[in-house]
Formats: C-alpha cells, sequence, structure tokens
C-alpha cells in the first residue's frame, strides 16, 4: 500500500528578467514558482524479527527463576540496541524554476501503532548543511521548523510526541553512504528529484511501547508457530527551502499512511 500527496504552491512577483547577463537572480524577476513535494515512500532499512521481539520479551512475560521457559525455545533475547528500527523517507520533489533551490529544513512525525490504544507520536527537527559549514551538527536553532503560515505544520504543532521516539539516523553502518546533513539542493527544472532521509525509532520509547503489545506474538511463537509482526504508522511534516527573493518557504506533506511487517 502506497499513497501518494502532493503539495504545491505558486508565488508570483512582478515582470521582468530572472536574471542578469552574469547569471546572478535579480529583484526584477519574472516569477519564482515554489517546488512540489510528496512524501512517495517509507521503507524499512533495519528492523528486529518477529522471533527477537519475542526472545527478547518473553522473560518479562513468562518470569521464570530458571529462564529456561523462554531460553530453550527462543535462544539468549537480543541487546536492546538490537530491537531498534531504521527507516528512510523518501520524498520526490519538483523544482520548476530555472535556478536550483535548497531544502533547508526538514520536520517529521511519526504515529506508530496508529489505531490502537498504543499509538504514540514522535518528532524531530532537522536543519541540512551546507557543503562548507564544518560547524553545522543538524541541531535546530530557534527559529528552526517553525512558521506563520497557518496551514503548515511546525514543531510547536507537535507538543504531545514522546521525547526521543524518533531521531535522525547518523550512523554510517545503517546510513552507508548516505549523508543525513547534508544540504539538499533541488536542481533547476527537476521533476521528480529525490530527497532520502533516514530517520531510526528510539530504542528505549520503542521498547516500552511495545511491550504493552506483543503478549500474543510471544505465545505465539513458544507455540512454534511463524507469525509476522505488524507496525501500522503514520508519516506527516513539512519541508522548508530557501527560495531566492523570497526567503524561506514551507510545504507540508502527509499524512502518508501505511503498515511495516516484519516476517520471520
Amino acid at each position: 500500500m502506497k499513497r501518494m500527496i502532493a503539495i504545491a504552491a505558486v508565488l508570483m512577483l512582478p515582470s521582468c528578467e530572472l536574471l542578469n547577463n552574469s547569471g546572478v537572480i535579480t529583484p526584477e524577476a519574472v516569477e519564482v514558482l515554489s517546488p512540489k513535494v510528496e512524501l512517495a515512500q517509507t521503507t524499512l532499512v533495519a528492523s528486529p524479527t518477529p522471533q527477537m521481539i519475542a526472545a527478547y520479551y518473553c522473560p518479562q512475560i513468562n518470569p521464570d527463576p530458571t529462564g529456561l521457559t523462554c531460553l530453550i525455545p527462543l535462544g539468549e533475547p537480543p541487546l536492546p540496541h538490537q530491537m531498534q528500527f531504521h527507516f528512510e523517507l523518501i520524498y520526490e520533489v519538483d523544482n520548476p524554476n530555472e535556478f536550483p533551490i535548497p531544502t533547508t529544513e526538514i520536520l517529521a512525525a511519526i504515529n506508530v501503532f496508529e489505531g490502537t490504544q498504543q499509538t504514540e507520536l514522535g518528532a524531530v527537527c532537522t536543519v541540512l548543511c551546507n557543503p562548507d559549514d564544518v560547524a553545522c551538527t543538524g541541531d535546530p536553532g530557534e527559529n528552526s521548523c517553525k512558521s506563520d503560515e497557518a496551514d503548515i505544520e511546525t514543531i510547536d504543532d507537535l507538543k504531545d510526541r514522546v521525547l526521543d521516539l524518533l531521531i535522525l539516523t547518523v550512523d554510517a553502518a545503517i546510513n552507508g553512504e548516505l549523508d543525513n546533513l547534508a544540504q539538499r539542493l533541488i536542481p533547476a527544472g527537476s521533476e521528480k528529484f529525490e530527497v532520502r532521509v533516514r530517520f531510526s525509532l528510539g530504542v528505549d520509547a520503542m521498547i516500552d511501547i511495545m511491550a504493552h503489545l506483543v503478549d500474543q506474538l510471544v505465545s505465539d511463537v513458544l507455540k512454534g508457530a511463524d507469525v509476522a509482526f505488524e507496525i501500522p504508522f503514520s508519516v506527516r511534516g513539512s519541508l522548508w527551502f530557501e527560495a531566492p527573493l523570497l526567503g524561506r518557504v514551507a510545504l507540508g506533506y502527509g499524512p502518508f499512511s501505511d503498515i511495516w511487517i516484519l516476517k520471520p
């Protein structure tokens, strides 16, 4: 299941030339068009298996001084860091202008186990970096992921989120060659230009949330059944761009709803 959500905006300026002879953008612009944004896909990059989840929670659900009730059928429980979920958001951006536009900030919010009593919200604001800005860490500033536009979701709209449920992934073992902090320059005239960002679900927060949802999974795995574990979720948020002459422009996306299915 995949749902595509598109948001577009057009921003008009007085008629005249956009570029002067030196290629510099001038105030006498014809028009500046803001990009279109689609959150096209969410993909799990790494996650525990149902058997790992069962082995982790079994000792809590079936206390046994010997530990054999869980150890014999399931083996040693995984370490906490092996219970972490890493996923990738793939945005597709159209830039209809004759000049590139950089993305500057990304606000992502995720509801996990949506539709259950344990549904929880996590959010993170990430500032993307200029290639030559060695001091940039991606940490948001005072005005990051904020907007005066009423229809744009900002970090202030997500006050009830679970702290540390959603975090930007900077682990090279997960990201590979993907640099989550690098500024994404959307090329001039591009269509469906991919902006890929990887996030993780905080291991401590997810362990606490899942503890209320895995009783049946543990029971089934102890009986020898090969069962899947489903995580319904939705993602929404906003992207900020630095548009020439216009300054910061924000576009919202989502909600994008789907289900991650963990298979044996």
